[in-house]
């Protein structure tokens, strides 16, 4: 990326449960011992964030850029077609639980910032006005893709990594939070990222700076593009 934008003012670093409630259940579904189940719930609390974290605002996102937005969470229809891989992982990762205990921290943890950065991105997003319209949210789209892919070596994964080990019967949690229903062990997670929060202004400040430096990138380089001939001869005809 060559072209910069202004460093923004922090934007929404303050922590709230609504914004981040459904990608903290997507991040912690990988916990689930039960094969293709850690992904269904993973599946079901992504997709979620995007309205919840609108809804949460006071804000409506259009279907279309609703859909933008979950362009690249993973498809139903691929995670049924990869069932017999998931479960013969599944069931290996059952059978050396203490072999690859380490493996599964490690993803929940990865999946946890992952989650998170997303939430936190799409609410910036939202808040600077690039969600309004699909052409702009499909800008939008890539430039927290961007700023996801360029967030190598993050603070929230140190506090994803004191959430992890207090996490019991995380699947009866999850069956709850499909519910709107919360209970004690999400109500201390929340407490702890409460409490933590704070501390990544200035972090969540830069990924913001990420982000919209990517996205007056990709936006000079759409408006650079030229007309396509239907389009140019519209223009060229109109008195």
């Amino acid at each position: 990326m060559t072209s910069l934008a202004p460093r923004p003012a922090p934007v929404a670093t303050a922590f709230n449960w609504g914004l981040y409630s459904d990608a903290t259940f997507a991040g912690l579904s990988t916990l689930v011992p039960v094969p293709f189940l850690d992904s269904a719930f993973e599946w079901f609390f992504s997709r979620r964030v995007p309205g919840s974290v609108a809804g949460w605002r006071g804000r409506r996102l259009a279907p279309a850029v609703l859909h933008e937005l979950n362009h690249n969470e993973e498809d139903w229809t691929k995670g049924c077609l990869m069932l017999p891989i998931t479960l013969t992982w599944g069931l290996f990762k059952r059978l050396s639980k203490k072999v690859l205990y380490f493996l599964t921290i490690k993803e929940a943890t990865d999946k946890l910032s992952h989650h998170w950065h997303r939430a936190f991105l799409i609410d910036y997003a939202l808040q600077q006005g690039h969600l309004d319209a699909h052409e702009n949210a499909q800008v939008a789209r890539q430039a927290i893709e961007h700023a996801l892919a360029t967030a190598t070596t993050s603070p929230l994964e140190q506090l994803a990594q004191r959430l992890i080990p207090h996490t019991s019967h995380i699947t009866r949690s999850l069956r709850r939070a499909r519910k709107g229903e919360e209970d004690a062990e999400m109500t201390e997670k929340r407490d702890m990222m409460a409490k933590a929060w704070a501390g990544f202004a200035e972090y969540l400040a830069d990924v913001a700076f990420r982000y919209d430096r990517a996205y007056a990138q990709w936006l000079a380089e759409r408006a650079a593009k030229p007309l396509p001939p239907s389009h140019a001869g519209a223009k060229e005809d109109t008195p």
